[in-house]
């Protein structure tokens, strides 16, 4: 366990305590950045760890005393000695076998940079002398950092390489020599010493700058393809990502990039053709390229936002523009000659197509489904059927499917199967199934059918199958095309033929044909768990009774998954029957699947192999939250925006496309639906356990990102972070040159050096109380798009790219005027409400023609008054709002009102709650003026006149509509006959209404009715006639509510309706 400095910490921050140790004000916290060094490079035994325990044990006994005493004494003893015992960090570490030295070097500027930017925080007088210089010497310390994060640093087994890396150390060591000599000194400052000794430095580093050039120049000849790439985890939408940000800056008057940008408006180009022509999906030998192109954008990302000088950046944006011609030279050639030897390819085909194993065929747990597959196919019905078993892998599809079609096949003249390879070329998957399928069905030599022609192979299974009653097993089937190349072998002479296939698709199933029947498998419960672990174990023997409850957790803690199950029982078999040999294996079943490749983990991972280029990245995405966790929908598809992971599709919103990404990867069974909203769009999901394991295991293999549990960080070189600790020290901040993405329990955030995470695209703080902390340095983040923070940073203006906020406050914030300036902005959400602030509002009633067009979703707004309303036409493009009102003066109406929406034409979503005024009762039932674009309508603690009603009943495009705490006039409420046509939801909760009068023509295509807490009405007896109603419920209602409900059900079921369910709590 790391050593606690939380006593030293204390009693530095007081004055009186402090000034008894400090040689000048501030020493002591210069102090704590060092001690922080040390924990996370020494081992606890180290003589200088036993010594800070004592330090910080000393604090403590101290900090009980209010005057000066013996104990003070003794701490500022052991305070000089341990300052004295510093200088040994004050050069680079090189006992740290787990680092190279390039990342040793890396880390050690990163502890400069911090202890340089607390020394210019000081307000002692002789650093205003020497600011300047010190200033100078922090912007060459982060020139060095990104130059050692930079491709030129990167082959370190070249000798220029070497010599560059000793050059810098040497540099590093004459920083830190400087640094301990005159800031953590138990003797007075000389100032004249501190100049000179700044000056000699300056004068070094720009040597090491010319020595720094010369190298670029020299790598650049050696390797001018760059080096190996990070990631083999690619996609096009990253490329798309840094072409973003290549606009921006072309479109900026950056004096920076003046002299640069048609040399950057040239790399775009390359770029954009790549983008254009790489068609990887055709031609898979081309990912090479993928690969090289996007580490390259990369390259061109990194270099731009570094501290580079212009020097720098006018050497090394041509190298870039050379690598880049060179790569479109390579490609070009090699993609003419896949073209070429692309029918001679197609020729070519595996022979060896092994059968997989199965198991043992005993089905535990799945009984009900293997009654319903094999009525299904004894059903009588003559013509061809198809049956489809889908579900994630491990769920048991094919072991099922086998114990069917082995216990159904002597009730067949015919019975024949093959197994599809999902990583074999589409050719080679049509000849393989059919060689399988032939050889299955018929007595000819294998040697003779692989001999044969796919025409006359196909000819012979057709000939062989016509008038027969057949049954085939197909296992794995990946893409319905597969089915549609092989779907005329198989003839319908109305002989009650099957088909039987799995697929881990269940798209495959639907739409493989109309005459599909499809079979998703559940997952095993907890009872079923243990029955299977228990015949696998135990056979037919009991469980010992010593061992059952360890075996039920065991049992439970497999997820459902038979896999899991028949996997953590072939453990069991191999341990001795002891309850702590036992207990180990049910704390850490994960560690026992994934410690050793196996058969397990490689299914799981063939399902992540399968996946298309786009959706790799997305997937592994998951392994950034915690495991068994629900994660909403809005808030990942927002972050893989953020990340670059969606492609641009014409036409088409982002938020759009990438829905469709993850609705692919819920019909590829690999992601969870966990929750739905109320017009029936996923609202959260989740992976299984299983999945969540397989995620974390190729992202590590892959360096697609890493992720820390309880342990402390020197440097990360992974473009992601994410931190799955709640006990991280809060000195453990996160570093590393790369990274682009933090989230999870972040440590203190004030310690972190930004400019040391310039790059970063996504921080995620909302784990932190920021009211505790500051973002100090936070502005050099430009490229900023996804924050997630409990309060607004002062910096916030700085992040000129940020498109996506998050600010879980848990009181009302104002929303500052520098919001306008940051036009990117697409989502903001403040959880516990915000309000415009006077200078926004004021903005507002000067410059009406102002207009944030990118901002789409808004929440949650107060709105009180017709400034505030002004403010919000700023944003016309909205699409949905969620916000509190209350009846203000219209100066111009010269009556009371309510804000009016009618402007917002764009908008989809508007949930309103009520806060009553002083006012309130004396004003008539106003109304509020909706847009007809509206799909989804929330308002809460509203009177709502029968105008109002007849406004909301109008809107022809609303699918959800939710009352809550309201009353509508006259407690009666008549649905207008022309009204809410589209709507699919309708939710009552509190609504004062005693009589309420619908029938079905008034909501035709209502599929849910929610009521909750009413109390004096019944539910239209109408209603149940609704062809499209699915679900009443009814929670915390009257009886004459429940009554009325289960009277429809009653008569639904009498009618022959076992669509409609009712649920009713209380």
């Amino acid at each position: 366990m790391a050593p606690s400095i939380y006593n030293l910490r204390r009693l530095l921050k007081y004055r009186s305590k402090s000034e008894m140790l400090e040689m000048f004000d501030g020493q002591g916290q210069l102090v704590l950045i060092v001690a922080q060094f040390m924990i996370k490079v020494c081992s606890e035994d180290d003589p200088v760890i036993v010594l800070l325990k004592r330090l910080d044990h000393s604090a403590k006994i101290s900090w009980g005393y209010t005057h000066y005493n013996e104990e003070d004494r003794n701490l500022s003893i052991v305070f000089r000695s341990f300052m004295e015992e510093l200088q040994v960090f004050f050069k680079v570490p090189n006992s740290m076998s787990t680092f190279s030295p390039k990342e040793l070097v890396a880390a050690f500027i990163d502890l400069q940079l911090e202890i340089l930017q607390e020394i210019l925080n000081l307000q002692q007088y002789f650093i205003h002398q020497v600011e300047d210089s010190i200033q100078s010497l922090e912007m060459e310390l982060k020139f060095l950092l990104a130059f050692l994060g930079d491709t030129p640093s990167q082959p370190t087994d070249l000798e220029t390489t070497k010599k560059i890396l000793v050059d810098i150390e040497v540099v590093a060591n004459e920083t830190g020599s400087f640094l301990y000599s005159f800031f953590f000194s138990t003797i007075r400052i000389s100032m004249t010493g501190m100049k000179q000794t700044l000056s000699n430095l300056l004068g070094n580093v720009e040597l090491l700058k010319e020595n720094i050039k010369k190298h670029c120049i020299t790598v650049a000849k050696i390797l001018p393809c760059g080096v190996t790439p990070k990631t083999s985890v690619v996609s096009l939408s990253l490329v798309d990502s840094t072409l973003d940000y290549l606009n921006y800056l072309m479109d900026n008057d950056d004096d920076k990039f003046v002299d640069l940008k048609d040399q950057i408006r040239t790399i775009h180009q390359e770029l954009t053709f790549f983008l254009t022509y790489l068609e990887v999906e055709k031609y898979p030998e081309l990912e090479e390229f993928l690969i090289r192109i996007r580490d390259i954008a990369y390259e061109v990302e990194y270099i731009i936002n570094s501290f580079a000088p212009i020097w720098y950046l006018t050497l090394r944006i041509p190298q870039v523009m050379e690598k880049i011609q060179l790569v479109s030279t390579q490609f070009q050639e090699k993609k003419k000659s896949l073209q070429k030897n692309a029918e001679y390819l197609s020729q070519q085909v595996s022979l060896q197509v092994p059968r997989p194993n199965i198991g043992d065929g005993k089905i535990i747990g799945l009984e009900d489904v293997q009654y319903e597959i094999k009525y299904k196919l004894f059903d009588g019905t003559s013509t061809l059927q198809i049956i489809s078993i889908s579900g994630m892998p491990g769920l048991g599809k094919t072991t099922l499917a086998k114990n069917i079609y082995d216990d159904v096949r002597k009730h067949f003249d015919i019975c024949g199967w093959c197994v599809v390879s999902p990583m074999s070329p589409s050719y080679h998957k049509s000849r393989n199934m059919l060689i399988d399928i032939l050889s299955s069905i018929s007595d000819l030599n294998r040697i003779k059918i692989l001999n044969m022609e796919d025409v006359h192979l196909a000819e012979r299974i057709y000939r062989s199958l016509m008038g027969r009653r057949y049954i085939i097993f197909m296992d794995d089937i990946w893409d319905v095309n597969e089915w549609y190349d092989i779907e005329h072998l198989f003839p319908d002479d109305h002989c009650g033929s099957r088909i039987l296939f799995t697929s881990q698709i269940a798209d495959v199933g639907m739409t493989a044909s109309s005459r599909i029947f499809n079979y998703p498998l559940r997952f095993l419960t907890p009872d079923e768990c243990w029955d299977l672990l228990q015949f696998k174990v135990f056979n037919n023997e009991q469980c010992p009774p010593v061992l059952v409850d360890v075996a039920k957790k065991i049992a439970r803690n497999c997820g459902g998954l038979p896999s899991t199950v028949v996997f953590i029982a072939s453990v069991l078999k191999e341990l001795l029957k002891e309850r702590s040999l036992w207990m180990d294996v049910a704390e850490n079943i994960t560690s026992y699947i994934s410690k050793e490749t196996n058969d397990y983990m490689n299914m799981l991972e063939l399902s992540y192999n399968h996946l298309p280029m786009h959706l790799k990245p997305c997937f592994l995405y998951f392994g950034a939250f915690e495991k068994d966790k629900e994660i909403p929908v809005q808030k990942l598809i927002m972050l893989w925006d953020a990340e670059g992971f969606i492609r641009k599709v014409e036409c088409r919103s982002s938020e759009y496309v990438a829905e469709q990404y993850l609705f692919d990867l819920i019909d590829r069974s690999m992601v969870l639906v966990a929750k739905r909203t109320s017009d029936g769009r996923i609202k959260a999901c989740s992976v299984h356990g299983a999945m969540h394991d397989m995620c974390l295991r190729v992202a590590e293999k892959d360096n697609f990102m890493k992720v820390m549990k309880d342990q402390l960080s020197i440097y990360e070189d992974h473009h992601r972070l994410s931190i799955q600790s709640r006990s991280t020290p809060p000195y453990s901040r996160p570093f590393g040159l790369h990274v682009r993405s933090l989230l999870g329990h972040l440590p203190d955030p004030s310690a972190f050096i930004f400019s040391s995470l310039k790059l970063l695209k996504v921080l995620d703080l909302s784990t932190t109380d920021m009211s505790l902390y500051n973002l100090t340095g936070s502005e050099v983040l430009a490229v900023l798009k996804y924050l997630s923070v409990s309060s607004i940073p002062s910096s916030i203006e700085s992040f000129e790219n940020l498109e996506f906020l998050f600010v879980d406050n848990k009181e009302v914030v104002e929303i500052p005027a520098i919001f306008l300036n940051m036009v990117k902005l697409r989502h903001v959400h403040f959880s516990g409400g915000a309000q415009f602030s006077e200078s926004l509002r004021i903005q507002a009633t000067k410059d009406e023609n102002f207009q944030m067009n990118n901002l789409q979703n808004l929440s949650s707004i107060f709105i009180n008054d017709e400034n505030d309303e002004k403010t919000l036409r700023f944003f016309p493009c909205l699409l949905t709002l969620k916000c509190k009102i209350t009846v203000f003066w219209d100066s111009f109406g010269n009556r009371y009102r309510y804000p009016d929406f009618g402007f917002l034409n764009h908008l989809e979503s508007l949930n309103v709650s009520f806060r009553p005024s002083y006012v309130s009762d004396d004003i008539s039932r106003e109304v509020i003026y909706l847009h007809r674009s509206l799909k989804k309508l929330t308002l809460r603690n509203f009177d709502l006149s029968w105008n109002q009603m007849n406004i909301i009943e109008m809107l022809p495009n609303l699918q959800v509509l939710k009352l809550r705490d309201d009353t509508i006039e006259g407690k009666k409420w008549d649905t207008w006959e022309y009204g809410l046509q589209e709507l699919v939801h309708l939710e009552l909760d509190l609504v004062q209404i005693e009589n309420w009068n619908a029938s079905r023509y008034h909501f035709p295509r209502l599929e849910r009715l929610v009521l909750r807490s009413c109390q004096h009405f019944e539910i239209p007896f109408d209603l149940g006639d609704i062809l499209t109603l699915g679900k009443i419920e009814v929670h915390g209602c009257a009886k004459s509510v429940e009554g009325s409900a289960l009277q429809i059900l009653e008569h639904q079921r009498a009618r022959g309706n076992e669509y409609l369910k009712v649920i009713i709590s209380h």
